[in-house]
């Protein structure tokens, strides 16, 4: 009995120890604007535009849409969030404040599980990897693609496999056994491109070709255990600023 409590309470002191935002305020955006602007920490300024809870909870938990699971109403409210930091809290405490945050104003409650569901295995393809390797003196500039588009100059491998997670339209686990941080420019074609766009000299090909091509990558159907994120409990709108 004496183990538990003493687990509880050093379970609380951890929790107590974390830093949090200072004066963050979470606002309904009625907009009804399709366009967002995910969570981010940037010199110690908290921003976000237009983001559902389902949203927020992607962004602080690292998990892409599907590995959320929860009602459907997660991803219907929207809100605009503005904060700062507290000095010297660097910009890479971003996600356990943002997890305090949810938990705090929305009344946020979840647990981990493993479920087994259908997912995309990314590995490399037999050509080789086609990608570059990240380099911050690398200047991207001219691109206008013709269809949709990854732009990621900075990222790994499993970052890169959840953002691809929304386009393949199923969880993508990395199995490239690649390390490091890599340059990603990925264009390909929207799934609502009209027969004349798909049909046009210069269209981009579908999306798990152009991943093939210009990645040096191959995208594996399989069915494993994935781990998701469950939501027990989450209030629909934010307890007052």
């Amino acid at each position: 009995m004496r183990v538990v409590v003493a687990a509880f309470i050093l379970a609380g002191t951890l929790l107590a120890q974390l830093p949090t935002f200072d004066a963050v305020t979470i606002k309904v955006n009625d907009s009804g604007s399709g366009g967002s602007g995910f969570p981010g920490l940037r010199n110690g300024t908290l921003t976000a535009r237009n983001v559902s809870l389902k949203m927020m909870l992607q962004e602080a938990y690292g998990m892409s849409p599907l590995r959320v699971i929860g009602p459907d109403w997660l991803d219907t409210g929207r809100f605009d969030l503005a904060g700062r930091a507290p000095q010297g809290v660097p910009d890479s405490e971003f996600l356990p404040m943002l997890q305090t945050l949810l938990k705090e104003r929305f009344h946020l409650e979840t647990h981990r599980e493993m479920r087994e569901m259908p997912v995309y295995e990314m590995v490399v393809a037999s050509g080789g990897v086609k990608m570059s390797t990240y380099d911050p003196e690398r200047k991207f500039g001219g691109i206008n693609p013709r269809g949709n588009m990854i732009f990621a100059p900075n990222v790994t491998m499993p970052e890169l496999a959840t953002r691809m997670t929304g386009s393949a339209g199923r969880p993508v686990i990395d199995r490239t056994g690649l390390d490091g941080h890599y340059s990603v420019v990925l264009i390909y074609m929207r799934l609502e491109a009209t027969a004349a766009e798909t049909s046009a000299p210069d269209a981009p090909p579908d999306f798990f070709t152009a991943v093939q091509q210009q990645l040096g990558l191959r995208l594996e159907p399989k069915k494993e255990p994935v781990e998701v994120l469950v939501v027990d409990h989450a209030d629909r709108l934010p307890t007052d600023n």
